[in-house]
Parts: C-alpha cells; sequence; structure tokens
C-alpha cells in the first residue's frame, strides 16, 4: 500500500512539477502576447492617422489637378483666340494689299494720261482749253478737264481712306492679339508654377503612401506573431488540462487502491498516521460563484466589445478611485505579475509599461479560465503566489494605456478573450 500511495505521490509531483517548469514560459508568451497587443494599438493608431493624412493630401493633388487642367484649358482658348486673330489680321492685310493695287492702278492710269497728254504737247489744263475751236467746244473741253481730275481725286482720296481704315483695324487686332500673347506667357508661367507644386505634392504623397504602407505592415506582421502566440498559448492550456486530467485520474486510482488495500485489511507498513493532502490545481469554488473584483465599485465605464479608434474594447473597465483595494475572482494562481510602473497617468495619456496594461496581476483559474486585472497602483501578490477567492491582489491606479484611475478586469477562457460579466 505504501509503496502505491508513493508511486501516486510521485506521478503528481512530476505532472504538476512540468505543469510547474512550463508556467514560467507561459507567462514570459502572455506577457509579449500583452505586449503585442499594446504595439497593435499603437501601429494600428499610426496607421489610422497615416491613412488620413493620405487622404488629405490626396485631396490637394486633386485640387492642384483641378488647377493644371483648368489652366491648361485657359491656355488652349488663348491659343483659339489668336488663331482667330491671326486669320484676322491676314484678312485685313489681304484688303489693304488689294487697296494699294487699286491705287496703283489708278495712278497708272493718271501716268498713262499724262503721258499722252505729253506727246501730244498739251501740256497743261489751260493749253487744253485754249485749244477748243469755238465757244461750245471751250465748255466742252473745260468740262471734261474738270471732271477727269475730280473723278481722279476723289477716286485716290477714296481709296486712301480706305487703306487708313484698315490700317487702322489692323493694328487695333495686332495690339489685341499682343494681349494675348501677354496673357498666354503668363497663363503658362502659372502652368509650369502649378505643376511643379503638383510634383511636390505628389512626391509628399507618396511618402505618406510608403508610411502607411509601413504602418500596415508592421500591423500584419504583430497580428501574424500574435496569432502564432495564441496558438501556443492555447496548446499550453490544451497539454495542462490533459495533464490535470492525468494527475487527478492517478489521484482517484490511488484512492481507490488505498481503498480496496484497506478493505483487505493489508496496511503495510503505513500506520495510517499521516494526511497526504494534494490539489491538482487552484480551483474554482465549489459552488461556481466569482467575486467582483471591486466591491462597491460597479459603474462600467467601458463596455466589453466596445468600438474604438483602433481595436474593439475585448474586456471592461470599472471605476474606481486611486487606491482602492482590488480582489480576486476567484481562486488560482498568478501567472504574471508586473510592479514596475511608474507613470501614473491621471487622464492624461499613457504608456506602453506592462505591455500597456501597467502594473498587472494575471492569475490562471481552473478549466482554462484567465483574469487579468490592469493599471494597478501597487500589487500586493507576485508571480507564482496562490491566491483565494476574495483575496486582495493590488490597488486601483491609472498607470501604462490609461487615461484615469479605473480596473482594466479582463477574462479569457483558454486563451480566448470573452466578456467578464458572464461570469456574474
Amino acid at each position: 500500500m505504501k509503496k502505491l500511495i508513493a508511486l501516486c505521490l510521485a506521478l503528481i509531483i512530476m505532472v504538476g512539477g512540468a505543469i510547474s517548469a512550463s508556467a514560467a514560459t507561459i507567462s514570459e508568451l502572455e506577457a509579449r502576447q500583452a505586449e503585442l497587443e499594446a504595439k497593435q494599438k499603437e501601429y494600428q493608431a499610426k496607421l489610422n492617422d497615416s491613412n488620413a493624412a493620405v487622404s488629405e493630401q490626396q485631396e490637394k493633388v486633386n485640387a492642384l489637378v483641378g488647377q493644371v487642367e483648368s489652366v491648361t484649358e485657359e491656355i488652349q482658348v488663348c491659343y483659339q483666340k489668336i488663331s482667330i486673330y491671326d486669320k484676322s489680321i491676314a484678312e485685313k492685310q489681304a484688303q489693304i494689299d488689294a487697296a494699294n493695287v487699286k491705287i496703283e492702278e489708278k495712278m497708272e492710269v493718271l501716268r498713262q494720261r499724262v503721258k499722252t497728254i505729253y506727246i501730244s504737247g498739251d501740256v497743261s489744263a489751260l493749253e487744253i482749253v485754249l485749244g477748243a475751236k469755238d465757244f461750245s467746244d471751250f465748255l466742252d473741253k473745260l468740262q471734261l478737264v474738270q471732271y477727269v481730275s475730280n473723278h481722279d481725286e476723289e477716286l485716290i482720296k477714296g481709296i486712301k481712306d480706305q487703306l487708313n481704315a484698315i490700317a487702322d483695324e489692323k493694328k487695333a487686332l495686332e495690339a489685341d492679339k499682343a494681349e494675348l500673347e501677354e496673357e498666354h506667357t503668363t497663363l503658362k508661367e502659372k502652368q509650369d508654377e502649378l505643376n511643379t507644386l503638383l510634383e511636390e505634392n505628389k512626391e509628399t504623397l507618396a511618402g505618406l503612401q510608403s508610411s502607411a504602407a509601413d504602418a500596415q505592415m508592421q500591423l500584419n506582421l504583430s497580428e501574424e506573431e500574435l496569432s502564432g502566440l495564441s496558438a501556443e498559448i492555447q496548446e499550453y492550456y490544451r497539454q495542462q488540462r490533459e495533464a490535470l486530467a492525468a494527475q487527478q485520474a492517478a489521484a482517484a486510482a490511488a484512492a481507490a487502491a488505498a481503498a480496496s488495500s484497506d478493505d483487505d485489511g493489508d496496511d503495510g507498513d503505513y500506520s495510517g498516521g499521516d494526511t497526504i493532502s494534494y490539489s491538482a490545481s487552484p480551483q474554482v469554488q465549489t459552488d461556481g460563484s466569482w467575486t467582483w473584483p471591486l466591491p462597491g465599485n460597479y459603474m462600467i465605464t467601458s463596455q466589453y466589445g466596445e468600438g474604438r479608434s483602433y481595436e474593439a474594447h475585448n474586456a471592461i473597465d470599472i471605476g474606481a478611485s486611486t487606491g482602492d483595494p482590488i480582489y480576486a475572482a476567484n481562486s488560482g494562481t498568478v501567472v504574471s505579475s508586473y510592479s514596475g510602473c511608474t507613470h501614473s497617468s491621471a487622464g492624461v495619456g499613457g504608456c506602453s509599461c506592462g505591455g500597456g496594461y501597467g502594473n498587472f496581476i494575471w492569475i490562471l483559474h481552473d478549466n482554462g479560465y484567465e483574469t487579468i486585472y490592469g493599471h494597478m497602483i501597487s500589487t500586493a501578490v507576485g508571480t507564482g503566489d496562490h491566491v483565494n477567492n476574495g483575496q486582495l491582489i493590488g490597488y486601483v491606479g491609472s498607470t501604462g494605456w490609461s487615461t484615469g484611475p479605473h480596473l482594466h478586469f479582463e477574462l479569457r477562457i483558454n486563451g480566448v478573450k470573452s466578456n467578464p460579466q458572464n461570469l456574474y
């Protein structure tokens, strides 16, 4: 009988030792998990800021593109106007050239007439009149000379007036064209400035997009690592449950064997005077009750699953005053305790101490249940300590990623975050 009990006890100690040996590792993994979750918040916040900056810069780029397109259209309109003026100026020049041709033709007629008069020996209108045969011929010649003289004079004057008018119109068109060409030059300069500004803003946009991509990559990498850690942690709990089951089965077998031996009356060398006590793991109270961690404080300042800019809030926040006592929600073993954060934010910011939890206590209960108590001003128990249901474990504070004194109360079942209010 003694040997059987000793064998069972050795088995229990061996299994318990294996669990205890891996507890340090799981504590480190869960601490790393908490750190990664805090970093994910930072990466998500950076990603949100980067995306907002990208959106704002994209609007600037779009506005500049619109301005460039508008100025380009103005330049095209200027080109069209200048083309019209060139056409009008060419038409006026053609009219001037035609008028000059007409004047030249009239001048040629006059030159021929003078030449004829010279050849005929009539060198003046007076001689033409005085050469009349009679009075009637005199009147006819006089009227002819006056008619020819007046007609030529009026014709030439009319052509000159028309030529001057066309020249004035051409001059006005050339002045308008010069103004358009000046406007075109100004628009081209504006277009060049806008294109330069657009390229600079595109470079800025590219830099912001690169920053956003980096933030997204960091977030993805942390998610991958966090996913791997979660799988490893869940595997640990699976193995732990199997080990606990084996331990309990061994204990039950030992008890049955002892009872059977007692029934047979075979006590061996064992006197039965000593009582052997053992515990497979910290047990939840047999009635299944859970203790509210902050008796007297029941205001939930942040609900489980509450949406935030970086993630959903996978815990509850209980409002309290700095220094209020915090109690263990149930019996268990402290697998991680952190008390190195001295940055009490008191509502003005936060830090990444303790993976964002600040000073915290992490308790492993039976059946894969875990509770985490964050943002404490100080802790009252340490890693490896066994705590009872309702035992004092620390005091309310605002350390870590916190904006005021409260208790961050988190529940995990087999490594999966769950709503703590479902316990009550």
